[in-house]
């Protein structure tokens, strides 16, 4: 993972295995670093709330696909559970991120991209990669 200026690109090391995983994690990432540009270019109070919401229809998007590729395939019910969760908290914070944005727009700056950086990292190469081999085992495509 490359953070040039605090820039997020896809790495090979964030890959899961699964292809329609990684192309949808490639779009939170590519989403995240929309975010990014967009605050270097000094326009991030006015796109800042177009680009929360789009991530949060995404990342409902993504994390149900996920959710239910873990499902279908018998993924162990407790590492279910925790990821699920691990989905349920950033959901939450975007969306309180999203309701702080509609109260004060200027309250918000490169804090927000870091969070979602840094979550967005840290859950693919943990959580996600758990259950990569599990779910490339079964032929998970």
């Amino acid at each position: 993972m490359r953070t040039d200026n605090h820039r997020l690109d896809w790495y090979e090391s964030l890959s899961v295995g699964v292809p329609s995983i990684d192309e949808q994690h490639k779009r939170l990432i590519a989403l995240t670093d929309k975010l990014f540009q967009a605050i270097m270019d000094d326009v991030g109070k006015t796109v800042m709330g177009d680009v929360l919401n789009e991530l949060a229809d995404y990342t409902t998007y993504h994390f149900g696909h996920e959710e239910q590729l873990l499902l279908e395939h018998g993924y162990p019910e407790d590492l279910f559970a925790e990821h699920q969760y691990e989905h349920q908290v950033l959901t939450t914070k975007v969306h309180e991120l999203i309701g702080e944005h509609e109260r004060n727009a200027s309250c918000l700056d490169l804090t927000v991209y870091e969070f979602l950086r840094d979550w967005t990292t840290e859950h693919m190469k943990g959580t996600d990669s758990q259950y990569s081999d599990f779910l490339i085992k079964r032929g998970v495509r």
